[in-house]
Order: C-alpha cells, then structure tokens, then sequence
C-alpha cells in the first residue's frame, strides 16, 4: 500500500548517514508528500473497493445471474437421480466424494466432508413388511404388495428400498380396522367425543395429507392404537384429468409413499438430542431414543387400501369431508362388515434401527471484508429413491450456484462476508445431517451467522414461485423478485414478482405477493428454530388454491424420476433456472451489501400482526379471560415499542456512512442478532429444540409454521382441560414470556450509548 511505502521511505531516509541538512529537508519533504498522497490514495480508493461500490456490485450481480444457465441444471439433475442415494448407505457416500470433487472443480476455497454417526432405519432383507387381512383361524386371505411396480428402464435398477415407514416400532399386532381420515388431532376428537369410538387395542387406518406423518403416528398412539396403516388417496394424492405415471405425474395405484415417523421436536440424532453424533459422544440406549413411534406403523398404495377398506362396516363418515375417492363407503368401523366381521387386520413390521455414518459436504469461498460473517447456502443429498424432485432438483441448482459463484472467484472476485454451501446427507431420517452440523458448530454459527437459504427441492408445481422466510427477508426478496424475468406463459417481458403477485397475492399485507412463515420438515430448521439465524426457502409451486391435491402426487415414491420432471414439470428447465436465480441471488445481495438487505420495519409489522391474531383467538373465551383476569396489554405494549425502534433503527441505517466500517459493521450486527434476540434459552413447553418465540412448527403440523407457539398451544382445546384456573395460568405465564422477548428485542436495536 502507498502509506507503507512512504513509511518505509521515511525510516530508510533517517538512516545516520545522511550527509547534509539540505539532503535531510528534501528527503523529509518527499517522504512527507509520498505519505500524504499514499494516505488519500487510500482514503479516496476505500469506497470504490470492488468489493463495496454500487456499480461493482450491480455488475457482479448481473454477471452472477447470467452465469447461471438451465441447461447445467438439467444435466446436473440427470447424473443425480440415475441411481437410489438412501442415506447411510454406499451410493450416497460416493455422490458426495462426487460434489466434494466437482465443488473443489468449481474453485471453492475449502471442501469438507464431514461425518456423524447417527440412528437410520431400514427394512429387513430377509422378513419384508407387509399387512395381511387373516380369517378367523388365521390365515391370510390377503396381502399387500411388497415392492412398488418399477418404472419403464428402471427394472434392473438394484437397491430401491420398498416402501416402509422408517424408525416403525417392530411388530404383528392383529386386531380391527378404524378409519381415522388423516389421523389429525380434530379427526380423534371426532372420533372419541361425537361418535363414542376407542381406539384402544384397534389397528387405524389414515390417509396421507394435511399434516406431516409423525404427527399422525403420535396422535393414533395417544388414541391408544396398537398399530397404524398410513395410505396415499387418489382424492389426495391424484390431480383431476391427469393420468397415473408414466403417461402422466399422478400416483399410480401401486406406489406408496415412504418417510420417517419420527417426533424428534427439532432433536437431531435420536440417540443424542442436543449434541453433535460424533466418536466421542454419549449415546442413549437404541431402545430409548428420542422421538420413536412405540407402534407398528406401514404405508401402501391406494391400490391396497382399496382391499383394506372395501368391507368395513361399523358407523358412516361423520362428513363428507371423510371420503376420499376410492370406491368405498368410508365407514369408520371398527371391523369390518356382515360376512367379514370375523376377519381382521395383521401387520407384519420388522425393520430395523441401525447407528451408519452419514457425510455431509461442506464447501466455503471466504470472505474479504467480513470473512468472520457467514451466508449458508444449504440443501440435502439423500433421497428414498431416485429423488427426481426431492431433493435433486433442489441439488441440481445448489450445485449451478456453486459453479456460478465459482466462475466469479476465478474472474478475480470475492464476496464480502464469507459464503457456506453444504449438501446435506439424512434429512429424510430426521433432518440429521444439518442438524448435528448445527449443533457440532452452534457456538460459532451463533456469533457469526448471518443467514441461512434452504435450497430442498426446486419445483413442486409449475404455477408460481412459493416463498417462506423471516419477515427480516420480505423486502429483500420483493426487491430481487422485480429483478429476475418470469419464467410464466403470458408473463413475457414481466418480472418474476408481477407473475408471483398476480397469481398469488398476500392475504396480510396489500400489494405484495404471499410470503408464508417457516414451518419445518426441511433443513432450516435447526438454524431458525433453535439458534435463530435469519432463514428463507424458495421454490416454483401449484395453485393452492385449486390444486387441492397434497404436495405432489408422487412425493417419496420409486416415481420421482428425472423423466417426470423432463416430460411434465419443467421440461426447458425455466423454473429451475428462475428458482437458482432466487436462492442465488439471496445469497449473493446477503454476501455482499455493505449494509444487510433486511428490513426490521417488516418484523415489527410482521409480529403485530401475529399478536392481534392470538389476541382475537383468545376471544373466543371472553368469559374466561375475565374470569382468572387475563389481559394481552403487556404484549401490546411491547409490540408498539418494538415498532417505534424498528422505525428509528430504519432512521438511522439511512444517515450510516458507508465509509465507516466500523459504524456499519455495528448498525449489521443489530440487524444479525435481531432474530437471535426471539429466542428463549429454555425453549417452548415440552419442546426444549424449538426455542423462538414468534415462530415454531405447529405442534399439531411440524410442517406448518405457528406464530406465537407458546400463547396458541397453552389455548389449545383449553375447554376440555381439568383445572381450568391452571390451564388460564399458563395462557398468562406464556403471554409474558411473549412480551418480555418482543420488549428485549426492541432494546436490540436502541442506538448503543
């Protein structure tokens, strides 16, 4: 630098062997010019940084998105989805050897792998898993299929784990048959209260849909079932007019749907909640691992269930709303009818729970600026089968964004704060392997991160673009979205956000498109919900409001081929290529904005929003709440205050000099720390892992986000508890732990004395 250079000429030239004080003056004098000219050199040259100028940002940015191309992404999901990637097994430790190598081919600056050794789940070999209709003497009359029929050029594909419910209790329980709908809280209620049905010692029946499958096995188990039988219904999982795959993208009448049916409540490894599963840790018992189903439980396809169901007597749906579309009556039970009331139900489950390692990959490109402050790029690896959309078609573009960013690296360019990419192995078993990472690095991820994108995947529909994120983010991603092209027909010369609003608009908010909160079931969750780390997801979804089917059709079946994403989602790959230009370009404006792209205004909109809808549940029990004297006045308060600094902080951030590192580096690090300040070190009632206070996942729904967790389950079916006065209590308890972490918050962003 020129003021070391002066510096240097300065202390040679006082050398005493100087000859005369002319000689002195003169040298005195130059070096004096050369330290001034070095010094405003240096000033004039800092805000005109590469790194920091608006025009280098805005050029980088536009070279970044035009890098990035839909043909990579075709290719890159093709090579991903040829063989099964099941986690814990061979294939999927050399797919990530295979990332490890290209990402270092790439030009990131590091490239891990990083192992845990945690509990998967798998079906025995030897003693498959099915369910059997058996006669009075025990024999079976029927039984349901073993395998899943292959898809066409994929019969000699070995390795493709048949449909189970991994982490299933083993076990033959035999015993009637109760339909239960989708097994949710509300559909027992109806059970158990209007229509006198125990399903006590019973074999339960539930459709796949509404709510994430652990929550369906946990809710039979507290209805007292001794096994549950979970089905994929055409009504739920077939779109109208559309034929089954290969001649089209439904569910064909043999594939089933596998998952885990864990209840881990954010835990990680269920045999060490908390830590990472590395060597050295203690582990619990297999037996006692946290959050195992202690009943049998099995998927089949609709084809089975068909059988299962044809003859079941017993009461009439309660509603319409319990029919799906098989030709069945739907009849709840238990047992079935006249001829048949002799037989029942048999599960055979022998799977198996197993400690195997898993591999994450973790790559790095360092920062220049802010290399202690770190942006996660995150999606997972593992697959139950072929995964052609879950997860490589989020795969597939991380590993674009990577190339991308790395094609920049190599024309000489660096972010500012220092960017993470990771492919994440077992998030179908639990969300293992971010999970463990998160906690293995909890300390530094608490003081150094800044954000964390989720990148599952890309494409569920082909409608519109689907977003869920912290409020911190909603203006971040309004901003970006008027940047990139629609992908849309009709949209043409549009932006991304015109077709996103037009076909999607928020229900809270005039003028923007819907924004959804973070629920859980993917990889952010141990960023947001347990240390609070600004997360955000995208992806190209359907029609909610029409398409009324769950997810997609053929979700966690042998199915999800890269063929039904080539012939029927996406078959140019423009929305893979729309959604890598949104998950990378969170990324790079998060990477690289001298100040942080987020908005705490939109936060304090965000939780008064949230605070009057608690509040205007809660008046469902006027009485109640005058009665054990119940007042949400402290929330309001609060709520306010945490408004009026967000509007001063917004104030401020507009005079920052962005000259002034350190005045910006203290102005960002309020805006870090903002969702850090929601998070409760004791975490919510019963759920330790789940510790913000503003958002959690329904603990009714884990894939379902809930605002004000700890308020809205103390309400929960208040009527039905005991003690009444007790229940009131906690509702007040859980009210001020709300307005004391909004109140804390606020004092967040205060202007430091």
């Amino acid at each position: 630098m020129p003021l070391g250079t002066s510096l240097g000429a300065r202390s040679e030239s006082a050398s005493p062997r100087a000859a005369s004080g002319r000689f002195w003056a003169v040298v005195l004098a130059a070096a004096a010019g050369l330290f001034l000219l070095g010094f405003l050199i240096g000033w004039f040259a800092k805000p005109t940084d590469k790194n920091t100028s608006p025009s280098t940002h805005d050029d980088m940015s536009t070279a970044f998105m035009a890098e990035m191309k839909a043909e990579n992404i075709k290719q890159f999901l093709h090579n991903f989805t040829q063989l099964p990637h099941l986690a814990g097994t061979k294939e999927n430790m050399l797919l990530a050897q295979q990332v490890q190598a290209e990402w270092k081919k790439f030009g990131l600056d590091s490239v891990q792998l990083i192992h845990y050794d945690v509990l998967l789940s798998y079906p025995d070999d030897t003693k498959p898993n099915y369910i059997s209709i058996i006669d009075e003497h025990g024999n079976e009359v029927f039984n349901t299929s073993l395998s899943e029929p292959p898809p066409p050029g994929y019969e000699a594909v070995r390795d493709v784990v048949p449909p189970y419910s991994a982490f299933s209790a083993q076990g033959m329980p035999e015993g009637e048959l109760v339909y239960v709908n989708y097994a949710r809280t509300e559909d027992f209620f109806t059970l158990e209260r209007d229509m006198g049905i125990n399903c006590t010692g019973k074999i339960v029946i539930a459709r796949y849909g509404k709510i994430f499958r652990g929550n369906k096995v946990k809710n039979a188990e507290l209805a007292g079932a001794k096994g549950i039988i979970l089905y994929s219904d055409p009504a739920d999982y077939c779109a109208p007019g559309v034929d089954p795959y290969p001649n089209g993208w439904n569910l064909p009448g043999g594939g089933a749907q596998r998952g885990n049916v864990l209840n881990l409540n954010g835990a990680g490894d269920p045999l060490t909640p908390g830590y990472p599963a590395k060597e050295y840790m203690y582990r619990l018992d297999k037996t006692n691992g946290l959050g195992l189903p202690k009943i049998p439980v099995h998927p089949i396809g609709y084809d089975d269930a068909e059988s299962l169901l044809r003859n079941m007597g017993g009461e009439a749906p309660p509603h319409s709303s319990w029919k799906g579309n098989l030709n069945v009556s739907y009849n709840v039970g238990p047992g079935f009818t006249g001829n048949y009331s002799t037989r029942k139900v048999k599960m055979h489950i022998q799977s198996n729970n197993e400690v195997r390692r898993i591999y994450n990959v973790i790559g790095t490109i360092r920062g220049t600026v802010e290399p202690d402050r770190y942006i996660i790029l995150g999606g997972h690896r593992d697959a139950w089968v072929f995964g052609g959309i879950d997860p490589q078609s989020g795969a597939a573009v991380v590993h674009e964004i990577v190339r991308s960013f790395g094609k920049l690296k190599e024309k000489g360019w660096r972010p500012r704060r220092t960017v993470i990419f990771a492919s994440w192995d077992a998030e179908e078993f639990g969300l293992l392997g971010s999970t463990e990472w998160v906690e293995e690095n909890a300390k530094v991820l608490q003081a150094r991160g800044v954000a964390y994108i989720n990148a599952d995947s890309s494409v569920e529909g082909n409608y519109t673009l689907r977003v869920d994120c912290t409020p911190l983010m909603y203006s971040l991603v309004y901003s970006l979205t008027k940047k990139i092209p629609s992908p849309d027909e009709g949209f043409e010369g549009k932006s991304l956000y015109e077709s996103w609003y037009k076909k999607n608009p928020s229900n809270e908010y005039k003028g923007v498109p819907r924004i959804n909160k973070l629920g859980s079931g993917n990889d952010f969750e141990a960023f947001f919900q347990r240390l609070g780390i600004a997360s955000g997801r995208a992806r190209y979804s359907k029609n909610w409001d029409v398409e009324k089917y769950s997810s997609y059709p053929v979700y966690h079946s042998v199915y999800e081929t890269y063929e039904i994403v080539e012939q029927f989602y996406d078959p140019t790959f423009k929305n893979h290529l729309t959604v890598a230009q949104v998950r990378g370009g969170l990324v790079f404006e998060l990477a690289n904005s001298v100040v942080l792209p987020f908005d705490c205004r939109d936060y304090a909109s965000a939780v008064s929003n949230y605070a009057h809808i608690i509040y205007n549940l809660s008046r469902n029990h006027e009485e109640d709440l005058a009665t054990y004297n119940v007042s949400f006045d402290a929330l309001f308060s609060a709520v306010n205050n945490f408004t009026e600094v967000a509007a001063s902080f917004h104030e401020r951030l507009q005079q920052i000099d962005t000259n002034n590192l350190l005045a910006v580096r203290s102005l960002n690090d309020q805006l870090m720390f903002l969702e850090r300040a929601f998070i409760d070190p004791l975490g919510l009632p019963g759920r330790p892992f789940y510790r913000h206070i503003i958002f959690a996942p329904s603990s009714h729904n884990k894939y379902a986000g809930e605002s004000f967790p700890g308020i809205y389950d103390a309400m929960f079916d208040i009527e039905s508890k005991a003690d009444q006065r007790e229940a009131w209590e906690e509702v007040k308890r859980q009210i001020s732990i709300a307005a004391f972490t909004v109140q804390a918050a606020a004092e967040t962003l205060k202007e430091v004395a």
